[in-house]
C-alpha cells in the first residue's frame, strides 16, 4: 500500500486548517444587541387582530424581553451573573412586578432545558441569514418549529435558554397547539450597544407579587 508523501499530508493539513478557519470566521458572537420580532397569533383558524411585538435585548450577562401588544406590556429582565431579575406587567392601571431568583428562572424554563430538537435539511433566509429548521414537541402536545442561524452564536449559553439549547441564534419560532399557533418572525437585528439602564428593575410604582402567587394567576 502506497503511503501519502509528506507534501501530500501537509497539503491535506493546510486544507483542513483553512476549512476550520473559514468556518470560525463565518460565525459572529452575539454578545450585545437587539432582536425585534413580529408576533402573530391564530386562534381556531382566525388571525387575532393586531400584531404584537417582542423585543429581545442582551448586554453581556444581562437579558431583557419586552412583549408588547394592544392590551399592555410584559417585560422579563434577568442578570445571568447575579442570578436575579423580575417579570414586570403593565396592563392599564395594573402594574405588577414579580422578582425572580436563579431557581425561579430555571423553573420557568425547565420545560425547554432538556428539549431534543430534530434538525432537518430545510432552510430559509431571515434578515439575510441562512436559518435551519428544527422541530420538537413539548409534553401536552405543543409542537415547536424553530429557525436558527449558525452564523450567530450567543456569548452566554444560558441567554436564550427559553427555546432550549441550539447551536445558533433563533430568528423564527412557532408554537402550535390543537387550536392555536403563535409565530415569532424577526424583523430587525442590531448590534448597536444597549443602554445598561434598560436592565434596571424598577424600585417603585409596582405592586410586588411573589413568584408562587404569580403561578396561580
Amino acid at each position: 500500500m502506497l503511503k501519502p508523501s509528506s507534501a501530500t499530508m501537509k497539503r491535506g493539513l493546510l486544507i483542513t486548517l483553512l476549512f476550520f478557519a473559514v468556518s470560525a470566521s463565518a460565525q459572529k458572537t452575539f454578545s450585545e444587541g437587539t432582536i425585534t420580532f413580529d408576533v402573530l397569533t391564530i386562534m381556531e383558524g382566525k388571525q387575532i387582530e393586531g400584531l404584537a411585538t417582542c423585543i429581545q435585548m442582551v448586554k453581556g450577562a444581562h437579558y431583557r424581553s419586552d412583549l408588547i401588544s394592544g392590551i399592555g406590556k410584559t417585560s422579563t429582565i434577568f442578570d445571568m451573573r447575579e442570578g436575579a431579575g423580575a417579570v414586570i406587567r403593565d396592563f392599564g392601571s395594573q402594574k405588577i412586578m414579580t422578582p425572580l431568583s436563579r431557581e425561579n428562572w430555571k423553573e420557568i424554563n425547565k420545560k425547554f432545558a432538556d428539549l431534543t430538537y430534530e434538525i432537518g435539511s430545510d432552510t430559509i433566509t431571515l434578515l439575510g441569514y441562512s436559518c435551519s429548521k428544527a422541530t420538537a414537541s413539548l409534553a401536552g402536545g405543543t409542537t415547536i418549529a424553530v429557525y436558527f442561524t449558525r452564523s450567530l452564536v450567543p456569548d452566554n449559553a444560558e441567554m436564550f435558554v427559553q427555546l432550549g439549547h441550539l447551536p445558533g441564534i433563533v430568528l423564527g419560532y412557532s408554537a402550535t397547539t390543537i387550536n392555536s399557533t403563535v409565530t415569532y418572525t424577526a424583523k430587525s437585528l442590531s448590534f448597536d450597544p444597549v443602554q445598561i439602564q434598560k436592565f434596571d428593575i424598577p424600585a417603585v410604582g409596582y405592586r410586588i407579587m411573589g413568584y408562587e402567587e404569580s403561578k396561580r394567576k
